[in-house]
């Protein structure tokens, strides 16, 4: 079987250049971002892109239509809890906490949350996703039976041997990159039968700068994402060929308001756009080169 490439989009309201978010809240990265810059570069390479959705993007119409048209050309609806934009009511509320969902709630609530924006997805965009990964990669064994009583097949919410622990979240160091279907003991281990919940984890595989990067603090950023925001093209492409040896899929991700300048860290002027567009684009072609579908 060819080995695949998919490309994870996390669709989300706009940021600023030290991620927090305006209010109000802004979403020209899905209004504007999506159909000026991604959508090209889709139908040039033919890629079938994964969009991770937010609740709070689906309360804006601009943003559901466009959504609307990426799915009529082929693209994929996930569901992407961000627990704190889903109260009990089920409207959009930012509490200006950063919960990962797994720890901040109880199964219940976490369920809740996820139910309801299951519901939100099928109101607003007429489809009912079966891809799920949590904000902040805050998912756990118990996700995986909260995902699986609502009809979900895949998650994408592990991180290859990053610990977010420090940040109250989960430690992700146990996962390896290769899709699996997800033990009912572990999160981290492959089930005996090929039942339940299949993990797309990202791919991350160690530090970066060789055995320099041992030294360097157990922060993400120093880890080795299929991520154009902060990784060289040249580190991609060995990222690459290391995975291919493998025989695994690739699971590239990045968010949507990456592309625009101020509306993240790793963008701040036009010259570093172009730079990151050229990253994504190089990337693309030399992973279908090498063999990977999309």
């Amino acid at each position: 079987m060819k080995m695949k490439l998919y490309i994870t989009i996390d669709t989300e309201a706009d940021a600023n250049v030290k991620w927090k978010k305006p209010e109000p809240l802004r979403f020209t990265s899905v209004t504007y971002g999506i159909k000026r810059y991604l959508r090209p570069i889709w139908d040039q390479y033919g890629i079938h892109p994964i969009y991770f959705v937010s609740y709070e993007v689906l309360q804006d119409k601009k943003c559901c239509a466009v959504l609307k048209s990426e799915i009529k050309k082929g693209a994929i609806i996930g569901a992407h809890l961000h627990p704190e934009y889903v109260n009990d009511t089920g409207t959009t509320n930012y509490e200006g906490i950063h919960p990962f969902p797994c720890l901040y709630y109880d199964k219940s609530v976490e369920k809740e949350k996820i139910s309801r924006l299951t519901d939100e997805i099928v109101n607003k965009l007429g489809i009912r996703p079966i891809w799920y990964r949590a904000a902040r990669f805050g998912a756990d064994r118990e996700t995986m039976d909260i995902l699986e009583e609502l009809g979900y097949k895949y998650d994408s919410s592990i991180t290859p041997g990053i610990n977010w622990e420090d940040r109250g979240g989960p430690d992700h160091r146990r996962g390896v990159c290769g899709k699996y279907y997800i033990s009912k003991d572990d999160y981290y281990r492959k089930a005996v039968s090929e039942e339940g919940i299949i993990e797309y984890p990202v791919t991350i595989d160690g530090k970066r700068f060789g055995i320099l990067g041992r030294l360097l603090p157990d922060n993400w950023l120093f880890y080795r994402w299929l991520r154009p925001s902060h990784m060289t093209y040249w580190e991609e492409r060995k990222l690459i060929r290391e995975q291919k040896k493998r025989g695994n899929d690739l699971v590239m991700m990045f968010h949507s308001m990456e592309l625009l300048v101020d509306k993240n860290p790793f963008v701040r002027n036009q010259l570093m756009q172009k730079y990151y567009i050229w990253r994504l684009k190089k990337t693309i072609e030399y992973a279908l080169r090498n063999g990977y579908g999309s």
